[in-house]
């Protein structure tokens, strides 16, 4: 298969591109030529004319769950309705529907932009039987890679829904075997609470695993060649996180600089979500269906993420984007979001943003040899826009086509009007 994408400008993904003019030339899934090509034989080549229009990196996602929609709903709280659903999803035909929507997921998430995404906790093992689909081309999606069901301990976040628990060392140690033997691609943990867990004003991230159960998991981790993500929303998870041997805090909270260097070392990164937790922490609760306890929480977090990646920037340490989606307001299709609220929270100029979400992440991720930026050898995996994102960020909300490893789309998605128009409003408020 070749393709030739003519006459629109390339921005490459590295900080301080420029939108370049030139043409890319496909085949085979791969870039095979970025420059004139008038200058090279397309003979055989699909001609697709991009006056106009910028060619950028696919997204990369690096923290999504692939269970949810986004729209807000009483049964995150807990309660009857919720132990239903979770009872139902354990049964044959709940398993069906549940793979079902984990395939709308990815779909979605492929026709917004994101050509690459990372599942950081499913019900079931969803996400690794509809990766394996996409692997093997039956269903549509990202290059998918899958932590299974996250790892937590007793009253930890995700215990009783979309965790398993363990609570000795030795016992978490055997949930990283199974894992294991079920293929994921890495292991998630728990080492803090979350919002919804927290029952006093201000003390969102309470400490849930110690620092002898989460180094169990990432020793035993390392030794199958898995990295270890963990959700970490407080200080004191920082601390036990980095010294445990996690290679990824997803959310953060402020640290040392003694930590710093430890994750530094390591080669770690810190994955920042602010598309759930800024809404979470504005908007009503009456939008929401939050409780005042929460949102105030919400804003505790949101903050602190905030104050960890500015850290995280200053110790030179790889700074990562993901939606959190499934979360309330997180749907499957607004990856591009994250961008513009980094951009705007973290006051990154709009190449350092787009870095963030493709080739900063692809390096987080150990893909950046095959993905993240547009680049010679490289999978072509790309957005074609109809504006300069450069200048606008929300250039990205409306790809005019979406490739990966070459494969094109036009997308149509299909969108929560209510929900976005929520969203930017809170935007233009920033």
């Amino acid at each position: 298969m070749k393709t030739a994408l003519v006459n629109g400008f390339v921005i490459d993904g590295t900080i301080g591109c420029k939108a370049e003019k030139a043409d890319v030339l496909i085949q085979d899934g791969r870039l095979m030529f970025i420059g004139d090509a008038s200058k090279k034989s397309m003979e055989g080549y699909e001609l697709i004319d991009c006056t106009g229009k910028y060619i950028m990196p696919g997204l990369i996602n690096m923290h999504a769950h692939l269970f949810g929609t986004g729209k807000p709903s009483k049964i995150l709280g807990g309660g009857g309705l919720q132990k239903a659903v979770l009872g139902f999803i354990k049964t044959a035909p709940g398993r069906k529907v549940l793979d079902s929507l984990v395939a709308s997921s990815v779909e979605a998430e492929l026709d917004s932009g994101v050509t690459t995404l990372r599942s950081v906790g499913d019900f079931h093992n969803s996400d690794l039987r509809i990766r394996d689909k996409v692997k093997a081309g039956k269903l549509p999606g990202p290059r998918m890679y899958c932590s299974g069901t996250a790892i937590t301990v007793p009253g930890g976040h995700g215990d009783g829904n979309f965790a398993e628990t363990g609570a000795t060392p030795e016992e978490l140690v055997r949930l990283v075997q199974q894992h294991a033997d079920d293929g994921v691609d890495f292991i998630k943990i728990c080492v803090t609470g979350g919002v919804m867990d927290a029952t006093e004003k201000g003390s969102p991230g309470e400490l849930k695993m110690s620092l002898e159960q989460t180094k169990a998991v990432c020793e035993k981790a390392h030794e199958f060649g898995l990295k270890v993500a963990s959700h970490t929303e407080s200080p004191a998870g920082m601390e036990v996180a980095i010294e445990g041997g996690v290679d990824t805090i997803e959310h953060g909270a402020p640290f040392d600089e003694q930590h710093a260097a430890i994750l530094r070392e390591r080669k770690g990164g810190v994955i920042l979500t602010f598309t759930p937790a800024l809404p979470l922490a504005r908007l009503s609760p009456e939008i929401t269906k939050l409780s005042e306890l929460c949102v105030y929480n919400s804003e505790v977090v949101m903050e602190g993420m905030r104050e960890g990646g500015k850290m995280a920037e200053k110790a030179g340490i790889p700074i990562g984007l993901g939606t959190d989606a499934s979360c309330p307001f997180a749907t499957q299709y607004n990856m591009w979001r994250e961008v513009c609220y980094y951009h705007k929270l973290m006051e990154a100029t709009p190449d350092k943003a787009i870095y963030a979400a493709t080739l900063s992440n692809a390096k987080i991720l150990g893909v950046d040899e095959i993905t993240g930026s547009v680049e010679e050898g490289k999978f072509a995996d790309l957005l074609v826009l109809n504006e300069n994102p450069l200048k606008d960020l929300t250039a990205m909300r409306e790809p005019f086509a979406v490739l990966k490893e070459g494969q094109i789309r036009y997308p149509k998605l299909k969108k929560n009007k209510e929900m976005e128009q929520e969203l930017d409003q809170l935007y233009d408020s920033l």
